[in-house]
């Protein structure tokens, strides 16, 4: 290659041979180059050069995606006649990574050869999103040298699973057809460390998600049905039994009965009940809830959503956890776990609340000044701010009289419902409030 330098002194043109940097690496940076890309646009750089004609052959991973191959399909040659030739070809013995998503369900047997293929070349990360419903290969659940796994399927688990490198697991929408499903696959990844459980695909015959496992540490669980079953006689339970747990993400949208084991490794959680429970079930699903908050006592960061629970005084006067290592709260819940966790969260300094609509009447003033208040909580957000003479003197207490070493209250009063002059109004006599810290900015959005 040759390139064109003009001299700015005698208006001369000089050529002078251009440097192909790239070339000049060797194959095993050129190979890890390679494989940040789709296997599409590896494969395309066969063309470049002859040295180039075999070099995407032992790039470590291989990625497929049969929308990118939409138009370059005909009649005669189907994705997955791409897919193998593409495997045939294919010269790594230790794959790094293999991903394919597709939805042609008319090739189950090419599906499987290329996911053993893979698999005999002792692939340690493997994304499979299949839309179609098809029978994965059973060997896939006994691969010695996988550490991360991510299965978008609707397929059951095998009766035998052993994998004992995994480390990673995502399951998304898979068709448990029993209770026994998901505990069998767990139980066959004795070091796994991280799992998400995203959708189920209804059936009849499961009415429980159990996750049990002493060596889990990340958990992302969805608990909700991709096609719900609203006809099954048998309440829908959770049990999470995983005491090394340090993350939790929940967002349960069914279930009828929580239970939870030890969490008092657990550092960071976001949990969400969004269960609207029938009249007969109200008293028992709300105290399953209020149990699991009581698990969380040893959390720094918490986000708790409650929607349209409502707790009775009953049940709710038997919650008595303090929270010592709260740190940052994130709340959209019945008013009372306010005064709660103010009360017994001594060293919280960061709080968010977000407005339900529930009847604020049921908040009453605290025997004695919050501890957190007086030494520890610097940062307040209020979201949709209902202007509400209850609303204020809640403000009023917390968050300006009280809070003695506040920094900044920010309020965000959004609700459409409320007119421009109300939320003036209610603005003026937030800032009028008399503060328990002189350093409090107030912010008004």
């Amino acid at each position: 290659m040759e390139r064109t330098i003009r001299s700015s002194g005698k208006h001369k043109e000089q050529i002078v041979p251009s440097i192909d940097r790239l070339s000049g690496l060797p194959d095993v940076i050129l190979c890890h180059i390679l494989s940040f890309l789709p296997t599409k646009l590896t494969v395309a750089t066969s063309i470049l050069a002859r040295r180039w004609r075999f070099l995407w052959s032992h790039v470590p991973n291989l990625a497929f995606n049969e929308c990118d191959y939409k138009t370059d399909l005909n009649v005669n040659k189907g994705f997955f006649d791409i897919l193998y030739r593409v495997m045939l070809q294919y010269r790594v013995q230790n794959m790094n990574t293999f991903r394919l998503a597709c939805s042609d369900n008319n090739s189950e047997y090419q599906l499987e050869t290329c996911i053993i293929a893979a698999i005999v070349r002792n692939v340690k990360n493997l994304y499979l999103d299949l839309d179609s419903l098809v029978d994965v290969p059973s060997c896939l659940f006994n691969c010695k040298t996988l550490v991360d796994l991510s299965l978008h399927v609707f397929d059951d688990i095998p009766m035998t699973v052993c994998l004992l490198a995994l480390k990673k697991l995502r399951l998304h929408s898979l068709k448990y057809v029993s209770d026994e499903s998901l505990p069998r696959m767990l139980s066959g990844c004795p070091v796994f460390e991280e799992l998400i459980v995203d959708e189920f695909v209804d059936h009849p015959s499961m009415s429980c998600c159990c996750i049990c496992s002493p060596t889990l540490k990340s958990l992302v669980l969805m608990s909700h049905f991709y096609l719900l079953f609203f006809g099954s006689d048998n309440p829908y339970r959770v049990k999470i039994d995983t005491p090394a747990l340090r993350y939790l993400q929940l967002h349960d949208f069914i279930s009828q009965d929580f239970s939870v084991g030890s969490l008092t490794s657990l550092i960071e959680a976001d949990v969400i009940f969004d269960y609207d429970a029938p009249a007969d079930g109200e008293v028992l699903h709300s105290r399953s809830v209020l149990e699991f908050v009581g698990r969380l006592c040893n959390v720094k960061c918490l986000k708790l959503s409650t929607s349209w629970m409502k707790v009775p005084n009953s049940t709710f006067s038997a919650l008595t956890v303090r929270f010592h290592n709260l740190t940052e709260l994130e709340l959209a819940v019945d008013w009372r776990f306010l005064s709660y966790f103010f009360e017994n969260a001594d060293n919280l300094e960061v709080l968010n609340i977000h407005k339900v609509d529930i009847d604020l009447s049921c908040w009453i003033e605290p025997h004695q000044v919050p501890t957190c208040l007086l030494s520890h909580l610097r940062t307040v957000r209020i979201y949709h701010l209902g202007c509400t003479e209850q609303e204020l003197n809640m403000v009023k207490y917390f968050f300006l009289r009280n809070a003695k070493v506040m920094e900044r209250l920010e309020v965000y009063s959004q609700d459409h419902e409320i007119d421009l002059k109300a939320k003036l109004n209610a603005l003026r006599k937030i800032s009028l409030f008399r503060q328990g810290s002189e350093a409090c900015e107030l912010a008004f959005y």
